[in-house]
């Protein structure tokens, strides 16, 4: 591609050159031929107005004339200067041989008393020669009694031209030198850009772009170094309500476009993102932003920056239902077992006839979940949640570890889709239980569902050894420090956390000593009190 670019480039340097040396050859010869015109007529209107030339004439005085008109074309770069009578008959000729012949050429208009130039192919070759009337005595308005004609012939024109050749040759070399300096500079920087691709490759890379580009269900969008958007295929045109996207390169301001202004922000300002998530309206995206790079495969910072969008709501939405039937799942096995463990108890108590030792044992077991319980009757809005820690509380009685619940009077309603409020509530108890579970004595985990005002909060506290500090993001996906073969390792209950939140407009919060998760969702807008 570089080497054909350059060999175009040369090629229309050469034919520059050689176009403009040959104006410059027809400009220089126009040019000679009109000062051999100013010379001519020069010389020939001198001897016309000359008296002594005009009184030799009229005594057809050749022997006095030819000497006077050969010191003449000795001093002046003139080929010939022949004087005639009217009719014309030589009186002088270069070619003393000629005098007396009938002169070659117009005499028309000299002897209607105008002087002339024309160029015409007398005893010496074609020639520019000027003819003016000499009048008696050299006055203006006398009688013609004679002719002059001053000429130099083409040939001589040419050898002058000759000379400027050289001038003509250099400067068209050193224009051509120019170009190839040029055409070394184009490959060299065609080189840089395509690297070695061929136009035909580079045809087919571009076809091969433009279907790539069109048909990736990932929202993909390049910035330059000022931020602009300049590029953006379909998906990220329905991700983010661009313009739909169009052939070639754009230039769009993202701050001015209705998006997510966080989201747009980011494009503007080029900053790097990695894995983090964004709500734009009822959309969850992953997103990933990068410097862009050269052909080499670094970092061109300058060249603006590479954006990917995936659209994850969806896929949440599936894992959030998921994690919800886990949670229920689980909680309904540690029901069952407990429930189980409770009964064997009961029956061995009432076998032994220790009536009074299984009625206490009724009564602790129902006066810790009564409260519950009653509003689990009465409250259908939060019966989901309720439902859920009662079942958190034998989950948390089998693995040893003592469950203190705090739910304000009457129970609040969480802003969320029931399967949501299982995912938020549930994920964040699984994950304190085991926390707590594998801490030291005495194992506890506190969780509350309170109001703040017009908002719902969530907390939930350990007694366990918080997060790993090796983590970056314990709630990005696929973090965790459980082994895998653990169920629930797999680094997606907190991720879901985030995200549900995320979309409800709520905030999330992390502290230590113990570690406390605190959630705290905003209640919807027709819940608030006016």
């Amino acid at each position: 591609m570089g080497g054909r670019l350059a060999m175009v480039s040369l090629g229309v340097v050469v034919l520059v050159a050689g176009v403009l040396a040959a104006l410059m050859s027809v400009q220089l010869s126009d040019s000679g031929q009109r000062q051999a015109e100013q010379v001519t007529r020069s010389v020939a209107e001198t001897l016309a107005h000359e008296p002594e030339v005009a009184a030799l004439v009229g005594t057809r005085d050749s022997d006095a004339l030819q000497p006077m008109v050969e010191a003449i074309l000795a001093d002046a770069d003139l080929s010939f200067v022949t004087i005639m009578t009217p009719d014309g008959i030589r009186l002088t000729h270069r070619n003393r041989d000629e005098i007396g012949e009938p002169y070659l050429g117009s005499r028309d208009e000299a002897l209607a008393g105008q002087t002339f130039t024309e160029v015409y192919g007398g005893t010496l070759g074609p020639s520019v020669r000027t003819i003016a009337p000499i009048r008696r005595d050299g006055a203006d308005d006398g009688e013609i009694v004679g002719l002059v004609s001053v000429g130099v012939t083409l040939t001589a024109v040419q050898a002058d031209l000759a000379a400027r050749v050289p001038l003509i040759v250099t400067a068209a070399a050193g224009i051509v030198g120019i170009g190839i300096l040029g055409a070394l500079y184009v490959r060299r920087s065609a080189r840089r850009v395509t690297g070695s691709y061929t136009p035909s490759e580079l045809a087919r890379l571009v076809e091969s772009y433009e279907t790539v580009l069109h048909s990736l269900r990932e929202g993909l969008v390049v910035t330059d170094h000022r931020g602009r958007i300049v590029l953006y295929n379909d998906e990220a045109a329905d991700l983010l309500g661009l313009p739909p996207a169009a052939q070639g390169q754009v230039s769009l301001d993202p701050r001015a476009i209705d998006m997510d202004a966080a989201l747009a922000d980011a494009i503007a300002t080029g900053r790097r993102m990695v894995e983090e998530t964004v709500v734009t309206g009822d959309r969850v995206l992953l997103v990933n932003q990068e410097e862009a790079r050269d052909l080499s495969g670094r970092r061109a910072p300058e060249r603006g920056r590479v954006m990917t969008l995936r659209d994850r709501s969806e896929l949440q939405a599936l894992l959030g239902e998921l994690e919800g039937v886990r949670t229920l799942s689980d909680t309904l096995r540690s029901q069952t077992h407990e429930h189980g463990n409770r009964l064997h108890a009961l029956l061995a108590l009432l076998e032994l006839g220790r009536v009074d030792d299984a009625r206490r044992l009724i009564v602790a077991s129902t006066e810790e979940r009564q409260d519950l319980a009653d509003r689990l009757v009465a409250d259908s809005d939060a019966a989901v949640v309720v439902a859920l820690l009662l079942g958190k509380l034998d989950e948390a009685a089998e693995r040893g570890v003592a469950l203190e619940l705090h739910v304000d009077e009457p129970t609040p309603a969480l802003p969320l889709a029931p399967g949501e409020a299982v995912t938020v509530v549930g994920n964040l108890v699984d994950n304190a239980l085991d926390a707590a579970s594998t801490g030291a004595e005495p194992r506890w985990v506190r969780a509350s569902l309170t109001r703040r005002g017009p908002d719902v909060a969530i907390e939930v506290s350990d007694s366990g050894a918080g997060f790993d500090p090796n983590l970056a993001d314990p709630f990005a996906f696929g973090a965790s420090t459980k082994p895998a073969a653990v169920p629930g390792g797999r680094g997606v209950g907190l991720a879901l956390v985030r995200d549900i939140v995320a979309a409800h407009g709520g905030t999330l919060r992390v502290t230590a000593d113990p570690t406390t998760i605190r959630v705290v969702l905003p209640a919807p807008v027709e819940a608030v009190p006016a």
